[in-house]
């Protein structure tokens, strides 16, 4: 009896705790959500007045977020999982699957030709790769590469000297050849990207480059104006003097009569053409 009603009055005093501390914890729970409502509605009453300001790398990153919405390529690739590691192929090894990305032509202003040549067309098509490859991450825009047309040569010789001297062997070799073109880049760059294929050159692959430059019509004054121009001067003022006195040589007199055709003479100075006119003419015929 002595333990029925201690139990009945514990379980009373347990309920009457639980009921408190329910409702204390309601009640800072109802508290500390008006102050956060109160904080939000502060917050909104700031902004609504004051628009925040960010700095420039806050807001590229979030234009690019908002680029990755937009974002829809036709080709998914799946992750994979390098060999031995936790790690996916970096996007820089993954992309030696695929074909060389490569700069759009905007201007149309050719720099270089670069021809490639090699009997074993599988050299010359990895060299090919390899430098647009080179050229896309140096930023010059590249075209092909295009086939060269194939040159093959045939030779017929004797299969040995004395016992099979009566029975011929044919021989031939093809050689392959591609080329590759870049536009509107800077010839210094265009300079570093061909010294880069020097070093790393594939064996039996043969490189022959095309380059074209932009020069100012007053080519001629600024050639003169460089060092040792004066020395080139008076050297060909000393090879007309030398032409001029050879009168039994055909070949000097030829010279000077084409020296003093209009067409060679508008590029010579006032001084030159006088020293030219001046001297007799007698080619022997």
């Amino acid at each position: 009896m002595y333990r029925s009603v201690l139990s009945s009055t514990l379980g009373a005093s347990v309920r009457r705790f639980s009921a408190a501390s329910i409702s204390a914890s309601k009640a800072s729970k109802e508290s500390g959500l008006e102050k956060a409502l109160e904080e939000l509605a502060e917050i909104k009453i700031i902004s609504s007045k004051e628009i925040p300001k960010h700095d420039k790398e806050t807001l590229a990153t979030s234009k690019l977020i908002d680029t990755f919405s937009t974002y829809n390529p036709k080709t998914l690739t799946e992750e994979t999982i390098a060999p031995n590691s936790k790690s996916p192929v970096p996007i820089s090894a993954e992309l030696n699957y695929y074909a060389p990305l490569k700069h759009e032509v905007t201007h149309g202003d050719l720099k270089a030709e670069v021809i490639f040549k090699c009997f074993d067309p599988v050299n010359v098509e990895f060299f090919c790769d390899f430098a647009l490859r080179a050229a896309y991450y140096l930023g010059l825009p590249a075209t092909g590469p295009k086939p060269i047309q194939v040159k093959r040569e045939r030779w017929t010789v004797i299969r040995a000297p004395f016992v099979h001297a009566k029975s011929k062997e044919n021989f031939e070799r093809k050689t392959h050849g591609r080329i590759i073109k870049i536009w509107d880049s800077d010839n210094e760059i265009v300079d570093l990207w061909l010294a880069y294929l020097k070093k790393n050159s594939v064996w039996g692959v043969g490189v022959k480059v095309n380059m074209y430059t932009q020069e100012p019509l007053n080519i001629s004054e600024n050639m003169a104006k460089l060092e040792g121009s004066e020395q080139s001067l008076s050297d060909l003022k000393s090879s007309i003097e030398t032409l001029s006195n050879d009168t039994t040589n055909p070949v000097s007199q030829k010279v000077l009569e084409l020296l003093k055709d209009p067409v060679f003479a508008r590029h010579l100075s006032a001084d030159e053409a006088s020293q030219i006119e001046s001297k007799p003419q007698s080619i022997e015929k």
